[in-house]
């Protein structure tokens, strides 16, 4: 089956965001014209259109989800283990603005997870997470 998750969403700089995905977490840019661009957001396609006169989006806004206050809105993506790790180190050496250093949740428990909560140039909110039983997502069980 193939789906992949499509996100539009608007930034003040193009030029900016590109830097940030492409440069700081290492997305690839797709088709852009000018004022927007296409980023390969680890297998997702992400659009950002440019509307300068845009401001930086509210934080502070949480929810509690396991003992935790969890930024929301969000958008994030699921990664394997190794690519978590590798940009972990990334997002450190990069000096991107942290919301949640990495932590598990769920710990013990079917979909614990290691994720952490960023923000872009923009401030809007990006979780990264790996699962340590992917297949669980879905299980309302768990």
């Amino acid at each position: 089956m193939y789906s992949k998750f499509h996100l539009a969403f608007k930034v003040p700089c193009i030029s900016e965001a590109k830097k940030f995905y492409c440069g700081v977490l290492g997305c690839d840019e797709g088709r852009s014209e000018s004022g927007w661009a296409d980023i390969n957001f680890f297998g997702n396609e992400l659009t950002l259109h440019e509307f300068p006169e845009l401001k930086n989006s509210k934080l502070g806004i949480t929810k509690i989800v396991d003992m935790c206050d969890i930024p929301v809105p969000h958008f994030g993506v699921h990664l394997e283990q190794q690519t978590f790790d590798k940009l972990k180190e990334r997002v450190e050496q990069k000096h991107v603005k942290v919301l949640l250093k990495p932590f598990i949740r769920f710990k013990g428990r079917p979909p614990e997870q290691e994720t952490m909560f960023l923000c872009d140039p923009f401030d809007n909110i990006i979780e990264l997470k790996t699962m340590r039983n992917p297949e669980t997502l879905w299980d309302k069980k768990s």
